[in-house]
């Protein structure tokens, strides 16, 4: 049996038009997990937040200044099973 020409490429221009629509929705799909993930306060979720502080300062330290990068990573573990 012969399969037409055009059943193949009508067959293959339809999954290579639905390959991005089904990336698409796996990234959305992974986005939506992420928010949830970012919404929980005890999500195990690596982290690393920096802060960075400047002062100047007057008076008897006139022209004295400090920089200040405080980096707190946060990183999940457990202890046992548990």
């Amino acid at each position: 049996m012969k399969i037409p020409c055009s059943i193949i490429l009508g067959a293959s221009l339809g999954l290579v038009l639905a390959a991005p629509a089904v990336a698409q929705e796996t990234q959305e799909a992974q986005a939506a997990e992420l928010a949830k993930k970012l919404a929980n306060p005890v999500a195990s979720l690596i982290s690393v937040p920096l802060q960075y502080n400047y002062d100047e300062f007057g008076g008897a330290n006139d022209g004295a200044s400090t920089n200040k990068l405080v980096i707190q990573p946060v990183i999940p573990f457990s202890l046992n099973e548990d």
